[in-house]
């Protein structure tokens, strides 16, 4: 099957589930498997106040649901917008955290409390909402449908600014100074001041450029049509490397040492050397895998076909 625009593919399942994978173990293990809700895809960690806990957007459930890390149970599922499709965590002065959803089909985002799931506010956005990323202070949203940039106060929601970048832009990341944005239809990552929005380059990467993440000093992008990522310097944008990965590769983590890359056409996930972008591994999971997340311990990744997250 030829998938021309990944996140609006519709693959339906009976069983719901995510996996995780243990970073010790070697990548022939079996994950474990747990059941989420429909249409799993954009994953974050965050502290309830007690407890670790993964929180998975079911995109076609309209909820998000959170999972304690170190057993995988259910500990609650809380209705949001229309397709929530990504996550993040922002932790507020006091420390606490709150959970961010970008809802695709509204063109909103839901804070909720990490502590209880309790909708703390709905703040609008720009045309279909698909990633997210937390500078310390703000929540930036990329926005598909007006291939634009908002910035969002953390604390309140208000809106701080839009900025303008390539075509379809869905991947979103923080350096430490920087936002970076991957433009699916431009085949660019446009790189912003985190401070004021200013545009400071426009970098040609991939074929699709989808997610994008900073780890072990540069910039990585996932090329969902190129099948293979690229990693960027921060300070020039320019590429320093190229390597091929698996069909439709889509979400990005780090663990520290090692870059994760899901894989949707092939239904697995890599594990790559962060130095030299050789593939140490590779761990089948669900069908069409997209998010993926770093716990301390494991990895989790949500296969959107299955309905499933997965731990390594």
């Amino acid at each position: 099957m030829t998938i021309n625009c990944p996140r609006t593919v519709r693959v339906w399942s009976t069983a719901f589930s995510v996996v995780a994978v243990a970073l010790g173990g070697a990548l022939a293990q079996t994950p474990l498997t747990l059941p989420v809700g429909r249409g799993p895809e954009g994953l974050t960690v965050a502290y309830d106040g007690a407890t670790l806990c993964v929180w998975v957007a079911n995109q076609f459930s309209n909820t998000v649901t959170k999972l304690r890390a170190s057993d995988g149970s259910v500990l609650g599922a809380f209705q949001v917008g229309n397709r929530p499709v990504a996550v993040v965590t922002s932790i507020g002065p006091s420390g606490a955290a709150s959970i961010w959803v970008a809802n695709n089909r509204s063109n909103t985002v839901t804070k909720l409390q990490a502590s209880n799931g309790a909708v703390l506010g709905t703040f609008s956005t720009g045309g279909g909402p698909q990633g997210l990323a937390f500078d310390g202070q703000n929540i930036w949203v990329t926005n598909e449908r007006d291939n634009s940039v908002i910035k969002l106060r953390a604390s309140d929601g208000a809106n701080l600014g839009t900025f303008a970048v390539g075509k379809r832009p869905v991947g979103v990341a923080f350096d430490g100074s920087n936002i970076w944005v991957a433009n699916q239809l431009s085949n660019t990552v446009t790189k912003l001041s985190a401070l004021d929005g200013t545009t400071l380059g426009n970098f040609s990467v991939g074929n699709g450029p989808f997610a994008v993440t900073f780890a072990g000093g540069y910039i990585w992008v996932t090329n969902y049509f190129g099948r293979n990522v690229t990693k960027l310097s921060p300070s020039t944008g320019v590429a320093v490397g190229t390597y091929a990965v698996g069909d439709g590769p889509a979400g990005l983590a780090t663990d520290g040492t090692h870059l994760w890359v899901t894989n949707n056409g092939s239904s697995n996930v890599m594990k790559l050397d962060l130095g030299t972008g050789n593939v140490l591994g590779t761990l089948v999971v669900g069908r069409s895998p997209f998010g993926v997340a770093f716990d301390g311990g494991h990895i989790w990744v949500a296969s959107f076909g299955t309905n499933t997250v997965s731990r390594l």
